[in-house]
């Protein structure tokens, strides 16, 4: 399953299935099930379960996806006509990972890490495909990451690595967009991470049947049609398993969470000399079977 937020025709955004260059609208799909079933409140009750929220459809759990497993009556929209939104756009928690690949910790000058450095951002970040990334006010170091983002399926609290994988509902794309001249103004990283626009997320979630295994994955970025950025995430230093473990014994993960698990090597910051991003630049992402993640830069 290909899990997206997509609205059409002037609606709201709300939660759909790829199938191929179409795309189904689950809660209508549903609806339109249940009263093929002589269901007379059929349209409240797939309201309920599946609602506009990917974080509660999430939270729906075995309710929801059993729903979605009797769907006999697809309502569904052509691709070309939908817009995509972010695929998730309200996340209880969103962790992020920094420092997770070697050679991307020695490009930027800081030792190999012991223990996975973490920060937030908030969901006031997160934009869809297509929308412009804002470099913030007084920045002039605007970099790119692409990084695999997971989507957390279940409540996780002292997960065993060997289970981690378990607990997943799927993966993403997501672009770790930092102003690295606010970043690197004290010890702490959120100033340069937090911005408004600084998480493009897209264009869809691949649950765990579209990704069997997390760690054999490509991570290319281009700007302006240039490739900055070839990784694996066979490169990891903290493995998806290691991660959702070691996350899980500080805090309980929940349905809807979703840590962005750093960035291989090929940031702006890197280079010789450094390169960033300007008005008018254009960042593209690609991961192995989650698509393309596209977005404009613009000023604030």
């Amino acid at each position: 399953m290909k899990l997206v937020r997509f609205s059409s025709n002037g609606q709201s955004p709300r939660v759909g299935v790829l199938q191929g260059d179409r795309i189904a609208d689950l809660q209508a799909s549903l609806a339109a099930s249940l009263a093929r079933r002589g269901v007379v409140r059929a349209q409240a009750i797939a309201a309920t379960l599946v609602p506009t929220s990917t974080r509660e459809f999430l939270e729906g759990g075995a309710a929801t996806q059993d729903a979605i497993a009797s769907i006999t009556e697809w309502v569904t929209v052509p691709s070309a006509s939908a817009r995509l939104h972010a695929p998730i756009a309200d996340p209880g928690k969103f962790i992020c990972i920094g420092l997770n690949y070697r050679d991307h910790a020695e490009e930027t000058g800081n030792a190999i890490p012991k223990e996975p450095p973490i920060f937030a951002k908030w969901s006031n970040a997160i934009i869809d495909p297509g929308e412009p990334i804002l470099r913030p006010r007084g920045s002039k170091q605007l970099d790119w990451e692409v990084e695999l983002g997971v989507v957390i399926g279940r409540p996780a609290r002292y997960v065993a690595r060997e289970q981690a994988l378990d607990y997943v509902w799927g993966y993403t794309i997501i672009n770790d967009a930092s102003a690295r001249d606010f970043q690197m103004l004290t010890s702490q990283w959120m100033a340069g991470k937090i911005f408004e626009t600084a998480a493009p997320i897209g264009p869809y979630i691949a649950d765990r049947t579209e990704v069997p295994d997390p760690h054999t994955l490509t991570l290319k970025t281009f700007v302006n049609g240039k490739q900055m950025q070839n990784g694996n995430t066979k490169t990891f230093i903290f493995d998806v398993r290691y991660l959702v473990s070691y996350l899980s014994n500080l805090i309980t993960l929940m349905p809807g969470d979703v840590i962005a698990t750093g960035t291989p090597p090929g940031v702006g910051l890197g280079m010789k000399p450094p390169v960033y991003l300007n008005a008018g630049d254009v960042v593209r992402m690609e991961i192995t079977g989650l698509g393309t993640l596209e977005n404009p830069v613009k000023e604030a």
